[in-house]
Parts: C-alpha cells; sequence; structure tokens
C-alpha cells in the first residue's frame, strides 16, 4: 500500500508540473483529436472533487464530535484530501484541453480557470501541511480548518463561474429576479433592439457572449455580429436560404449543428419566423418598426410573440372559437390577435382563391375584428359595402387593390380606424382628406399612389396629428447605381462544357462581358444577347449599363473544366466532423461551395493533411490537376502548404509526380478562394493520389500564427 500511495504523490505531482508547463505554453499547445475527448469529460469530473472537499471539509471540522476515533477521522480526512488534489489536477487539465477547442474567454472564463487551478495547488499544498503537521496533533489545529473553509470557498467561487459560461451569467438568481417585460411600442420600438435582441438574448446568449464565445460568435454587439464567427459570415441580408443563421436554426433538432444545441431552450415558431422575417427584410440594426409596412411579417409577428402594444380593455365578447376555426382555410386565417385576448386579426392570402363570399362570410365575428389584410385581393363592390360593417377595425392593409375615393367615403364611417395602408391604389387627394377627418387616425400609408408630394406635403401640415408615410418618390433627378449582375450556372465546374447565362433585374440595361480577362466597358466588350457556351478554363466578367443610372459593380466568376472524372474516390483519413460535406464524392461533384464553410459543400481538415485517392477503370493521361480551396486567414483558414501528387498503374507502383508549395499570399491580398493549379503530367495513370497538407503551425505574422490550420475543399478537377 505505501508503494502505491507513493506513486500516487509522485503522480500528482507530475500532474502539477503539467498544468504548469501548459499555462507557460498555452499559445503553443496545440491538442489532438485523441485528447480532446478527455477535455470534453470536463464536465463530469469536476463533480468529484466538489464531492470530496465537501465531505473532507464535514470531517475536518466537525469530525471529533463522532464517535468514530480520532485516528479514523484524520485517516480519511487524509484519503479525501489525497482524493480530492487528484480529482483537481485531472480536472483542471481535461479544463485546459477544453478551452484549446475555442470559443472560450473573457473575464468570467479567466476566473474559472485560475480559480480552478487555485484549488488543485491549494489541496495539495494543504495535503502536505495534513501529513507534515496537522496529523502529528491530537486535534485538527484552527489553521487546518481555515485552509479546508479557504478551499471550499475557491470550490464555490470556481463553481459558479463554470456555471456562468454554461448556463449564463444570472443563472444562479434568475429565477428570484423580477421580470419586467417591456410593453411593445410600434411608435418608438427598434426592430433589432426591441424585438429580435431579445429573442437572441434569452435563447443564444449562454454560448455566444463575449465569456463564452462558441464558434468564434458573438451576439452581444453589432459591430461583433456584422463580423460573424468561424463559419463566416452570419447572414446574407435579404436571403435567409443563404443565411448560416438561420441554416443552424431550421437544422433538424438532433443535427449536431443544429442551434440552440439540443437540451438547450428552443426557439418557439413564431420566434424563428421573426428572426427569418428580419433577415429577409436586409437585417438592418437600426430601422424602427413604425417604418415597417403594416402589412410586413414582422408588424404581426411582434404582436404575436410580444403582445398587443398598449393592451386594451375591448368592450365586447370573444367570438364562439368553432366558429373562429370553421374560417380559416388555407387562403385566410382568422386568430386570436394576442392570447386571451377577444380581438381577432385577419389575414387573406391568394387572389385566385377571394371570392364574393370570403369577406362577407366573417360577419360573423364582424363584432371582433380589429385588424384584416387584403392586399392584393381583387375587391368589389360588394365588399366595400361589407367592409363598412366591421365598425371595430382599427388597422385596415389595402395594398394593390382596387380601392378608389369610393372606398374611402366608407372607410371614413369606421370610427376605430387607426392605421390605414393604401399603397398602389387609386386613392386620389379628395379620397385621402376624407380620410384624414378620421379623429383617431395615426398612420396612413399611401406609396405610389395618384396623390402628388406637394400635396401629401400640405396635407401633412394640415393633419400633423396624422403621420403620412409616402415612401420613396424618384424626383427625376437622383440617380442610382445598379445592381450587380447574375451569372449562371452557380457552380463555377463543368465536365465538358457549359452554358452561361448573364441577368439583370432591371429591365433594358445593357450588360456587357469579356471573356479574356480584360474589363468589361460599355463600348469595347461583347453586348450580351443570349446564352453562350465554354468549354475551356474562363473568367466571365460583366458589368450592367442603362442610361439614367450609375453602372453596376463588376461580377466576376471563373469557370473550370474537369475533363477526367474517377470512376472511384476514397478519403484515406476522416475530415472534421463538423465538416465532411457528403464524403469523398463532394470532391467531383461539380458543385461549388458557398461563403459560408458550413453549408455541406466543403471538406473541412483541421491541422490533419487531406489523403484522397482516385482510381480509374481505364489509364489516362494527365496534364494539370486543380484544388478549389478556401481562404479566410481570421477564421484560421489557409491555402495548404504543400500538396503532393501520386501516380501510377496502381496503389503499389505510384511514383510521385510532384511536390508543389502554392503561394501563400498576405491577408491583404488574399481572396475568399482560389484554384491552387498543379503541373502534374502522367501517362497511363490509373492510380492517383493527393496528399494536402496544412500550415502547423501557421507561420508567424499571420493571423492565429502558433496555431494549426484549417484547409477546405470543395473540388478537385483533373485534366
Amino acid at each position: 500500500m505505501k508503494s502505491i500511495h507513493t506513486a500516487l504523490l509522485n503522480l500528482l505531482i507530475a500532474f502539477q508540473v503539467f498544468i504548469v508547463f501548459f499555462l507557460f505554453f498555452e499559445s503553443r499547445i496545440y491538442v489532438p483529436a485523441s485528447l480532446q475527448v478527455l477535455g470534453r469529460a470536463h464536465p463530469l469530473l469536476l463533480h468529484f472533487p466538489i464531492v470530496l472537499l465537501v465531505l473532507a471539509w464535514l470531517l475536518g471540522c466537525f469530525g471529533e464530535k463522532l464517535d468514530m476515533g480520532q485516528a479514523l477521522v484524520k485517516q480519511l480526512v487524509y484519503t479525501l484530501l489525497l482524493l480530492t488534489a487528484w480529482s483537481a489536477a485531472l480536472t483542471v487539465v481535461a479544463g485546459l484541453f477544453l478551452s484549446k477547442e475555442g470559443g472560450y474567454e473573457g473575464p468570467a472564463f479567466q476566473w474559472h480557470k485560475w480559480t480552478g487551478v487555485a484549488l488543485c495547488f491549494l489541496s495539495a499544498g494543504l495535503l502536505w501541511y495534513h501529513e507534515r503537521t496537522a496529523v502529528k496533533r491530537t486535534k485538527y489545529p484552527n489553521l487546518f480548518r481555515i485552509g479546508l473553509s479557504v478551499l471550499l470557498v475557491v470550490l464555490m467561487m470556481a463553481g459558479h463561474f463554470g456555471a456562468g459560461l454554461t448556463h449564463g451569467a444570472d443563472y444562479l438568481f434568475e429565477p428570484v429576479r423580477e421580470k419586467k417585460q417591456k410593453a411593445l411600442d410600434i411608435e418608438t420600438a427598434v426592430v433589432f433592439q426591441d424585438l429580435v435582441y431579445p429573442i437572441l438574448e434569452a435563447k443564444c446568449l449562454n454560448c455566444h457572449s463575449p465569456n463564452k464565445a462558441k464558434g468564434g460568435l458573438i451576439l452581444s454587439d453589432t459591430t461583433l455580429m456584422r463580423q460573424g464567427g468561424d463559419s463566416g459570415p452570419l447572414w446574407v441580408s435579404g436571403s435567409t436560404e443563404e443565411s448560416l443563421l438561420v441554416q443552424r436554426l431550421l437544422l433538424d433538432i438532433g443535427h449536431e449543428h443544429h442551434m440552440p444545441p439540443k437540451g438547450k431552450p428552443q426557439l418557439t415558431d413564431d420566434e424563428l419566423a421573426l428572426v427569418q422575417a428580419w433577415v429577409a427584410s436586409g437585417a438592418d440594426f437600426e430601422v424602427p418598426l413604425s417604418s415597417v409596412p403594416p402589412d410586413d411579417p414582422i408588424h404581426r409577428l411582434a404582436v404575436t410573440v410580444y403582445g398587443a402594444p398598449n393592451t386594451e380593455a375591448y368592450d365586447f365578447p370573444a367570438a364562439d372559437a368553432g366558429t373562429v376555426a370553421g374560417l380559416n382555410s388555407p387562403y385566410r386565417v382568422v386568430k386570436p390577435i394576442a392570447l386571451g385576448m377577444p380581438a381577432l386579426t385577419v389575414g387573406f392570402y391568394g387572389k385566385t382563391a377571394f371570392t364574393e363570399q370570403s369577406l362577407s362570410e366573417l360577419t360573423a365575428v364582424g363584432l371582433q375584428v380589429v385588424s384584416m389584410s387584403l392586399s392584393g385581393m381583387p375587391l368589389s363592390e360588394k365588399d366595400r359595402q361589407t367592409l363598412g360593417n366591421f365598425t371595430n377595425l382599427q388597422e385596415l392593409i389595402l395594398n394593390d387593390t382596387p380601392v378608389d375615393d369610393r372606398w374611402c367615403e366608407t372607410l371614413a364611417a369606421l370610427p376605430k380606424l387607426r392605421t390605414i395602408s393604401l399603397s398602389g391604389t387609386k386613392v386620389t387627394e379628395t379620397g385621402l382628406a376624407t380620410l384624414l377627418a378620421l379623429p383617431k387616425l395615426k398612420q396612413v400609408y399611401v406609396w405610389n399612389t395618384q396623390v402628388g408630394t406637394d400635396v401629401l406635403e400640405r396635407l401633412q401640415q394640415e393633419h400633423k396629428n396624422v403621420t403620412i408615410e409616402q415612401g420613396y418618390r424618384d424626383d427625376g433627378q437622383t440617380i442610382l447605381p445598379l445592381n450587380a449582375p447574375l451569372i449562371k450556372p452557380a457552380s463555377s465546374f463543368f465536365e465538358e462544357r457549359a452554358t452561361v447565362t448573364l441577368s439583370h433585374p432591371v429591365a433594358g440595361v445593357e450588360l456587357r462581358y469579356t471573356l479574356d480577362g480584360s474589363e468589361p466597358d460599355s463600348t469595347h466588350a461583347r453586348l450580351y444577347k443570349e446564352p453562350f457556351t465554354i468549354d475551356a478554363a474562363t473568367v466571365v466578367r460583366v458589368k450592367g449599363y442603362k442610361s439614367g443610372w450609375f453602372s453596376s459593380a463588376e461580377t466576376l466568376k471563373a469557370f473550370h473544366p474537369s475533363a477526367n472524372r474517377p470512376d472511384r474516390l476514397f478519403l484515406l483519413g476522416p475530415p472534421n466532423p463538423g465538416y465532411k460535406g457528403r464524403g469523398a464524392v463532394t470532391l467531383v461533384d461539380l458543385v461549388s461551395g458557398g461563403d459560408n464553410h458550413a453549408d455541406g459543400k466543403w471538406l473541412g481538415f483541421y491541422g490533419e493533411p487531406m489523403n484522397v485517392s482516385f482510381h480509374f477503370d481505364e489509364a489516362i493521361h494527365i496534364d494539370t490537376i486543380g484544388i478549389s480551396v478556401k481562404q479566410q486567414y481570421g477564421s484560421h483558414i489557409y491555402p495548404p502548404k504543400v500538396i503532393q501528387v501520386w501516380g501510377g498503374a496502381d496503389s503499389i507502383g505510384a511514383r510521385l509526380l510532384t511536390r508543389v508549395q502554392p503561394i501563400l499570399e498576405k491577408p491583404e491580398k488574399a481572396p475568399a478562394s482560389q484554384l491552387v493549379s498543379i503541373p502534374a503530367v502522367g501517362d497511363a495513370i490509373r492510380y492517383l493520389r493527393l496528399v494536402v497538407e496544412p500550415f502547423v503551425p501557421i507561420p508567424p505574422g499571420y493571423p492565429a500564427e502558433g496555431n494549426p490550420a484549417w484547409i477546405f475543399v470543395d473540388e478537385i478537377t483533373i485534366n
């Protein structure tokens, strides 16, 4: 037993020496995947020193009161202290390994780290004191008991800061704090700050705050949100399909990349829809809710998620639930404006499904309807008369409908109308003036109507209690730049030939393009008339021109052929589990990876080479191999350091065809992606193997120097 005891003490000292070494050289240490398993056991291991130290403290401070003999108490305390020191050392090592995976930083992390280290060394020091001094006395001295108490305080501090990293800084006292939900005020609310951010704060900040930035992403600061994280930009303004934020939220809850992770509080359907609507609208941080058109989904979702603004007491009873349910269909949605409220909101969708009965059928709940959207519906004279019966209407959306001044006379009889949207209608000054006399009217939207700017400004001066939203109007003096043209196909790779199509969303735009790398000016470049075919490596550059507009920004796309497709291919080493694409086929599927390297179209390797073999049933001749790689130095994504190409009739007879070192551009000159072209001449090739090695470590003077680099590959071409 004595030899085991000595071995345990020596191993404990070895662990502590290793911890000191790790702390001194932390920035240069790389933790391989096999040891990351130990790091991820940190949340499990940390429970052992907690239990062991509490038992040691109880016995050390109150053991004398137990009828079990002082010698046995001291033996138990010593054993518990030894196990505490051992488990604390192992927990600290696991925590240091876990921290190397990234995403842990900030004051809370530093406090958790150093209190954990202090606990490890203090427990070993108290163990030594017990062996050398305390055990020789009949009773434990007060200094020993104070030491145990200090250890317990350090333990609680380490646990508190650790819980803050895992569950949020206010996790401990959150249940007893008074929660005050700010009432939604449409007049002052900002879409991001008051609608979107509270959702992110409640469901996402536990893992994406300055203290714990998983994936390098911080959501508590708008500047850092715009920068995105290790996987790239968080969103593409106006495109939910291409936005990483929405992609991760929509993944199946069991998927390894689903956010929030399984087991954490999830977004409700309406919260998710609100985030999607914000991204689709352009992901603007400053836009006020009052400037958003009332028929925009953001308005409806704001009320659904946060409740009706300035909730009022309605003087009518709720409609029969069965009646309301019977009025719902795929083209007409009828539901309470907020949970527990008798007031109803109605929305119509699909003009082809709108009939003469669609509106009149609502008379059964006409008393309860306070909000209605009829945008784009083919309204009739009968509908005008029916609408006059909804006397409790407060919000009415009539955009792009056949509404004219006669409708205004009918609507002027609705005494509670506060908001009305008439954009794209035939309303004139006469009809608008009639509506502006309504006593409770607050907002009118009249974009794209026949009412002139001068008239609207005069009416606004006459009715200062009403906000008249007239939208953007072109006065003929403003010159705007054209959008960038579009190039299809989306993929940069083709087998034999590709048909290229150029387009522009604005009618009448003249598209000028080049295929020789020169700038597409308005006079010498080719005029695009119809799709064209390419059968070789080609760089397409295109710009748009139109009288009365500034020319567009240039769109550039490089196309690369891949003439020799393998019959079989194999990855000889696995990619990182988070970036495994569709396996080996990702490299030859002729599909380009996007800006977001987590889109499932890239293979990622962290600090390990990509080793892939290609097999051909018939011998081929090769001249050039192309490897399409991503470059994003700030996320540790670099081009390969070395590429080896082996080839021959089979794997046994393969020889080294070439070994190249791609140019490592400076960060300010590095493009987002590039095709590394490798001259590799070989005849009668039936077997080909590529070894693509990353920088380990990243060279000095580059972002994340001293750490292993990522390599991301989306396609390999063989010609």
